[in-house]
């Protein structure tokens, strides 16, 4: 119901202790926490006396609100809108209709009733009130970025301190749970700054628990670089001295308990901190060897580096378990911590650390100028994914165990035409750098194997219907190959129909190579059933997604892909490896964790073997014709890539089973 805009200073006085009544109601009402958020109960500032509301109705409905039952408060304050109120009791009435509303989770309904207070009364007492639950609610609907404005002008412009505590506070929660960690802690910091000692040290509790839950490096780095010699500063320190230490990486942990020193000498921690480095670097000094992993562990590429370090730390962790073993210990470089001096850090690792071997980088574009650096302290650098051809052209110690595009290629096209006797093909790819050269290298491997590709048809990721391509495939098959028969509806069914007249295809070409996302092959085979190309289907790694399996069209039944890693294989190395590398970090190996721990444990069992140099891992690397992957027996070829078996997986019935 439309209400007219008024002004309140004509009945202001006889009305405040309503007012103000009603916003200690709204004190309890908003104490219903936000999904995902738990608040402290907000502080709010006694500038009138709160005697008890003088209309029955509204009191009534603050009862409810106390009492949990919003529905029926609901109820009777909507009914008593209906009686068209006087309009010094409008503003709050939204209130309380809002508040209810809010805890009944009718959010959409809270803010049009939250609106209306702003519209009619932006004078009223009781507005501020009403933009911090509607911040509030927009926060219950996932609208984070909604209700940081609201905030920010509660600031910045109420008059009264304990909403502008409370304003504070939500950014900081708001924050919070943004990951938005330094932005969180600074609107604390100012909500401390207006309440009392007890509220302050309320505060530092919040900011105590938001630091130690926290267990992301790059956030606790920028709180750190935030506040360097100050609180929260050196719980951040602390908290990454704890985290590195736990992960075993005590060259990182051993930098970090340097410079929390040098930052806070008379903190309360340093001593116990100064007996940790002391035993940190006596363990360091106590390894025989080293192996350097040199990966973007920040950044977006750190997932994927994280997997990769975590890969390598098993093969590490398991050397030292196992008695009568040289001891060979890690040290960790973060390639992107500080790039403009990564070269002169880099350098000084091989020349004062002298590792056996460099793990490392993640991308092809960073290879050639560690390559160098590496060749000239003859010191092995194996990548564990870049895919880069040939890396062996870079240098005489340059590696990879990552799963190239061509060991892709090689081992689908052996698959379909030494195991399954296929010859002809066609090939739909994604208009990628992926799939443009996995499509390249099969066809190459098909041409070498005396087969034929009938048609090479793009696509672009996440394109839903590529019926023109197979219009066009279907086109150059029918010049080859492939057969079209017209056939009579009408002796089929034994009557006339729309369709009266089919025409139909039976492709010429064996099978079908699609090297693309899960998402886009689910939706092309099922394009190719209709368009009656039913022939096996061949993929890439790219398959490799459970719910690909789990949710695709049963068209993809029976269709069969290669990938570097398989998580359910039966081999029993593959199995004890997953095992011990879920017990250690509570989740499910990679093929990049794999791909890192394959190359940390050649170097180890370079060293088993006698070796004690880079040039001594770097002859064993290259000579040794049986490597132990995990995969199974493995070497590395003249382009210095990593040549071990590949994993088969067919989709059979909503799961991935390994063929070979």
């Amino acid at each position: 119901m439309a209400r007219p805009l008024v002004s309140l200073s004509s009945h202001r006085t006889s009305v405040l202790s309503v007012r103000w009544c009603h916003a200690l109601t709204l004190a309890w009402s908003v104490l219903w926490t936000v999904p995902g958020f738990e608040f402290n109960p907000p502080v709010y500032a006694e500038t009138g006396p709160a005697s008890p509301a003088n209309h029955p109705t509204l009191n009534q409905a603050k009862r409810l609100i106390d009492a949990n039952q919003a529905e029926e408060a609901i109820t009777i304050l909507r009914r008593f809108l209906a009686t068209s109120p006087k309009p010094d009791l409008l503003d709050d009435t939204y209130l309380l209709l809002g508040a209810a509303l809010y805890n009944a989770k009718q959010y959409g309904d809270a803010l049009k009733y939250l609106q209306q207070l702003q519209t009619e009364f932006p004078n009223s007492e009781v507005t501020d009130r009403g933009k911090l639950m509607q911040a509030r609610t927009h926060a219950a609907m996932g609208n984070i970025d909604l209700a940081l404005p609201i905030l920010t002008g509660l600031r910045n412009l109420s008059k009264d301190n304990g909403t502008k505590r409370e304003a504070l506070q939500l950014s900081g929660d708001f924050y919070a749970k943004k990951k938005d960690a330094t932005r969180a802690i600074r609107a604390w910091f100012d909500e401390m700054a207006l309440g009392t000692e007890n509220q302050a040290e309320d505060v530092r509790t919040r900011i105590r628990d938001l630091v130690s839950e926290t267990s992301d490096k790059k956030v606790l780095e920028q709180i750190r670089d935030a506040f360097p010699r100050s609180f929260p500063g050196d719980l951040a320190s602390l908290r990454l001295i704890d985290l590195y230490t736990g992960r075993g990486e005590e060259h990182q942990a051993i930098r970090k308990i340097q410079q929390f020193l040098v930052n806070f000498p008379m903190h309360p921690q340093a001593a116990k901190t100064s007996e940790l480095l002391a035993t940190l670097q006596a363990k360091l000094r106590s390894n025989q060897f080293f192996i350097a992993a040199v990966l973007p562990l920040t950044g977006k590429l750190a997932p994927f580096s994280n997997e990769v370090l975590s890969g390598i730390q098993l093969a590490v962790e398991a050397n030292r378990d196992r008695a009568g073993s040289a001891s060979v210990g890690l040290i960790v470089k973060d390639f992107e911590s500080d790039h403009a001096s990564f070269l002169d850090d880099f350098s000084e690792l091989l020349s004062t650390d002298r590792p056996l071997a460099v793990i490392g980088p993640l991308l092809s574009k960073n290879l050639p100028v560690m390559a160098e650096l590496a060749e000239r302290a003859h010191t092995p650098l194996i990548t564990p994914a870049a895919t880069l051809p040939n890396v062996r052209r870079l240098g005489n110690y340059v590696f990879s165990t990552a799963l190239t595009y061509q060991l892709q290629a090689k081992r689908i096209a052996a698959y379909a035409i030494k195991e399954q006797g296929f010859s002809r093909f066609c090939i739909l790819h994604p208009d990628t750098t992926y799939g443009r050269e996995l499509a390249r290298l099969f066809a190459e491997e098909v041409h070498q194997h005396q087969g034929e590709v009938i048609a090479i048809e793009s696509y672009n990721e996440g394109e839903a219907d590529v019926s023109a391509q197979l219009k066009r495939m279907k086109a150059q098959d029918l010049k080859r190959y492939g057969l079209s028969v017209p056939v009579d509806q009408t002796k089929l069914t034994g009557k006339l129909t729309k369709l009266d007249k089919k025409i139909l295809y039976t492709p010429g070409f064996d099978a079908i190579f699609i090297p693309g996302r899960a998402a886009d092959a689910g939706l092309i085979t099922a394009q190719l059933n209709f368009h009656d190309m039913k022939v096996p289907f061949l993929g890439a790694n790219g398959w490799n997604s459970p719910d690909f399996a789990r949710t695709a069209d049963s068209s993809i039944d029976g269709a069969v892909f290669v990938d570097g890693f398989f998580v359910d294989s039966p081999n029993p190395a593959v199995q004890d490896f997953v095992d011990r590398y879920k017990k250690r970090f509570q989740t499910s190996p990679t093929l990049f964790a794999m791909q890192g721990y394959d190359a940390a444990k050649f170097v180890i069992d370079a060293v088993r073997k006698g070796a004690s140099s880079g040039e001594a891992v770097h002859d064993q690397l290259l000579t040794q014709p049986d490597l132990s992957s995990l995969a199974g027996p493995a070497a590395f070829g003249p382009d210095g890539t990593l040549n071990r078996p590949l994993f088969l997986i067919q989709i059979k019935r909503g799961r991935f089973l390994q063929l070979n």
